[in-house]
């Protein structure tokens, strides 16, 4: 599939054309923002927060001592594709350079002693667990799945409703 296609989705991409969309992206990134990084990697898996809260996926990674001590950022393939499977090319393109302008702001306020994002991404992380009503420790929040099993209920009656309005039943 061609990249260029308006109606391509994320969906559809290969490892080698996230490659193409995440090196682009960060070509659009001035040189001294990326100055003192010293590796960018793609990783093909799926990073989930943590086992117990599936559907939060990690889309990306500072390390400011990674391979041979020195800072990397990593985005994480599988991640984005989990995340978001619908979105048109643009818009997943757009992912990749938030999530490449995000781990590079850790690393400056790494670079600079403060803590900011962080603080901010664990805040973010915390209302997260209260929206979704997480409990520590649980297999998942729950809530997904009983709105989706709902949903899915609701979607079968309504079909035998039609069915015997249409008389096909």
């Amino acid at each position: 599939m061609d990249l260029k296609n308006p109606d391509m989705r994320a969906s559809m991409l290969s490892f080698d054309q996230f490659d193409e969309l995440f090196r682009g992206a960060l070509a659009e990134i001035p040189e001294h923002f990326r100055e003192g990084v010293a590796q960018f990697i793609i990783e093909e898996s799926v990073h989930n927060y943590s086992s117990y809260m599936r559907g939060l996926y990690v889309l990306g990674h500072y390390m400011p001592r990674g391979h041979f001590g020195n800072p990397v950022v990593i985005l994480y393939f599988g991640s984005f594709l989990k995340a978001f499977p619908h979105y048109r090319i643009s818009e997943f393109r757009s992912e990749i350079t938030k999530t490449l302008t995000h781990e590079l702001l850790h690393h400056w306020e790494n670079r600079s002693g403060i803590d900011n994002l962080g603080e901010e991404d664990r805040q973010q992380l915390i209302d997260w667990k209260i929206k979704t009503g997480y409990v520590p420790g649980s297999v998942s929040t729950g809530k997904n799945y009983i709105e989706a099993a709902f949903f899915v209920y609701l979607v079968f009656i309504f079909v035998g409703l039609l069915a015997r309005w249409m008389g096909l039943r």
